[in-house]
């Protein structure tokens, strides 16, 4: 919020800005928890680009991959410009604003959380800066006005370890193939499923269907990916983003962690096969209502 304050002129570039002036910059220090994955308009600067505030959780630096390879996947890539804010981010920042807003302790961790800010102020304004002299070169946002609308995607969010959507997109693809050859298939899967990994996995009902990483924070992506289709003007129905609602087991979750260990990428045990069977009927139909959803032009 602050490196967009500075990006905007709201807050001064020559010297650290006082706390009554940070207080005046929108959403300093205010949380919500549906802002997460949402991009906050925070207004425009004199070149005309609208600047955005993403609320992401702890998903950290690589949601920049991400919506960069949202972007090129539409020939759009020039109109957008991620920006990491985390280096900055100090423990003062942190802990005022678990205080203030996790807490809504605000007398006592505002005045932390401002302190924090004004440590990290020089680091924040280099960065905002940068950006903005950016614009004076060849990488300033442009409109795009060329989006590929006769391309048609499916991203499957998966988070890290998540064999169960991986089996979903695999059903959707191979709808006549067997249970075992499935979890075969799934198997020799390369993907780690870290935030802003892409992998292409075939084409089904027209779409081209895609494995995107969502880390640990697979609600958080689901929401960025949505948000960015919209700030990219991409019609829905040229991207479409499959998020599965079958829920892993406890039980399944510890198992896949310690067997991926212990196999070092030989394979699905037969523990794990055990286990993943129970949810094929599940994800057989989930499978079968998101191929509907998709001929009926219901999407996400």
């Amino acid at each position: 919020m602050t490196a967009a304050g500075i990006h905007l002129g709201l807050l001064p570039k020559g010297r650290t800005a006082t706390g009554s002036e940070l207080l005046k910059v929108p959403h300093f220090d205010q949380y919500n928890a549906v802002t997460h994955g949402r991009f906050r308009f925070v207004g425009r600067d004199r070149y005309g680009n609208e600047v955005y505030v993403l609320g992401k959780r702890t998903a950290g630096p690589d949601v920049n991959v991400l919506l960069e390879r949202i972007a090129q996947l539409f020939d759009c890539r020039e109109e957008i410009c991620p920006v990491d804010t985390t280096f900055p981010i100090n423990p003062l920042m942190v802990s005022g604003g678990f205080l203030s807003r996790g807490l809504h302790l605000v007398s006592l961790g505002r005045p932390i959380v401002i302190f924090g800010t004004q440590i990290a102020y020089p680091f924040l304004k280099d960065i905002a800066c940068n950006v903005v002299k950016g614009f004076h070169g060849d990488h300033m946002p442009k409109s795009c006005h060329s989006i590929n609308n006769e391309r048609l995607l499916a991203l499957y969010v998966c988070a890290e370890n998540d064999l169960l959507t991986m089996l979903l997109a695999g059903r959707h693809l191979y709808p006549e193939s067997g249970d075992q050859e499935l979890l075969n298939w799934a198997a020799d899967l390369s993907f780690s499923g870290k935030i802003g990994s892409l992998l292409y996995l075939g084409k089904a009902d027209g779409y081209e269907h895609y494995l995107i990483g969502a880390g640990k924070q697979p609600d958080i992506i689901a929401k960025i990916l949505k948000e960015v289709r919209g700030l990219l003007e991409i019609p829905q129905v040229s991207l479409c983003i499959v998020q599965s609602q079958i829920s892993p087991s406890l039980l399944l979750l510890i198992m896949r962690k310690l067997l991926k260990c212990i196999n070092r990428g030989q394979g699905l045990s037969q523990l794990e096969r055990l286990l993943l069977n129970r949810y094929m009927g599940k994800i057989t139909e989930s499978a079968s209502n998101i191929k509907l959803s998709i001929l009926e032009g219901i999407l996400d």
